[in-house]
């Protein structure tokens, strides 16, 4: 397992990891990068405020039983440097070549680079970061053979129910462990160049994995150390 630098992965449980072949999908910049037996997937990762290490999410293929099989992909989403201009909050739309077949959720977490076994957390710094891992009832994709599969808008969002107006998370010791991963669909339309490409099957996403988050981007108005509430657009 790894670990990077303070971020360690603290076991809680008593179950052993999945022995898997880990697969990190390279970005493709055109439909002459796939191979025939191949898709390609458009992804985004991004968190609903600026943490300072990256973000990592983890899919295990899945057999024609249902059951988890050996292939796993992992995604990650760098933290950026607001200063210049760059963070983990804005909508990112990247496309990747994957091997086709139907994959699951698995897993998320924040600064420890590896896949969390089941009952762990990531502790960085003395502070448990967001983290999941998921045996059952996660969302569901599949990629064909020279297809563009939409993945969706992964979320680490917030999701305790509170005002995020009038709720001082800076004083939530625990707003870490407050975070879920949630799904949406990409509103921008698919690039030109892969615009030919025929559209895959849509994902089957539970209702409690949709976010509530609506916006693009950070609200200009808010800092990205703490949660943002898209604005409420009305109607003139």
């Amino acid at each position: 397992m790894k670990r990077f630098r303070l971020a360690i992965l603290i076991l809680i449980g008593s179950v052993s990891p999945l022995r898997a072949e880990l697969y990190e999908p390279k970005e493709v910049k055109s439909e002459k990068a796939i191979k025939s037996d191949q898709g390609v997937v458009r992804l985004s990762l991004r968190s609903q405020r600026q943490f300072i290490e990256t973000a990592y999410i983890y899919f295990v293929e899945m057999l024609p039983d249902g059951s988890d099989g050996q292939r796993m992909l992992q995604f990650e989403r760098g933290a950026g440097v607001p200063l210049m201009g760059t963070n983990m909050i804005d909508v990112k739309v990247k496309y990747y070549r994957v091997p086709k077949g139907r994959y699951r959720l698995l897993a998320y977490t924040v600064a420890c680079a590896g896949l969390p076994p089941p009952g762990t957390t990531c502790s960085f710094y003395g502070n448990s970061m967001p983290t999941a891992r998921y045996a059952t009832g996660s969302p569901t994709f599949e990629v064909a053979s020279n297809t563009v599969t939409d993945w969706g808008d992964f979320i680490i969002e917030y999701a305790k129910v509170v005002d995020l107006d009038n709720f001082d998370l800076f004083s939530d010791r625990f707003s870490d462990d407050g975070y879920e991963i949630r799904w949406r669909a990409i509103k921008t339309a698919i690039q030109p160049t892969f615009a030919s490409l025929p559209a895959g099957p849509a994902p089957v996403v539970p209702v409690n994995f949709l976010s509530r988050i609506e916006c693009e981007q950070r609200p200009k108005s808010k800092t990205v150390q703490f949660p943002f509430r898209c604005p409420v657009v009305t109607e003139k």
